[in-house]
């Protein structure tokens, strides 16, 4: 394996990924490996499950910021969340419905 290839291994299966980086990415992911004391397929292993998750989330309306807001503001029952987002585009993009 060259510099720069590394084998990642999942629980109960393993996969082989090849990945070319730029030297000084592969520098930075070498450091945070040693920081964190773990090598540089765990530290990538990590990052995608970290991105995947939130790939989810995001897909799913679930995001920090969203989190974060839900209920931040009190609407009155009749609000009309589809007529409010058509009328905020109506005046965005200029577009008659």
């Amino acid at each position: 394996m060259s510099r720069g290839e590394e084998r990642v291994k999942f629980s109960g299966m393993s996969a082989t990924l090849t990945v070319n980086l730029d030297p000084e990415i592969l520098q930075l992911a070498e450091q945070e490996a040693r920081a964190r004391h773990t090598t540089v397929p765990e530290v990538v292993a990590r990052q995608l499950k970290v991105m995947a998750r939130n790939w989810q989330e995001s897909r799913a309306g679930k995001t920090p910021v969203t989190d974060a807001l839900r209920g931040a503001v009190k609407l009155p029952p009749d609000f009309d969340e589809r007529e409010a987002l058509a009328e905020e585009l109506q005046k965005k993009h200029g577009v008659q419905g």
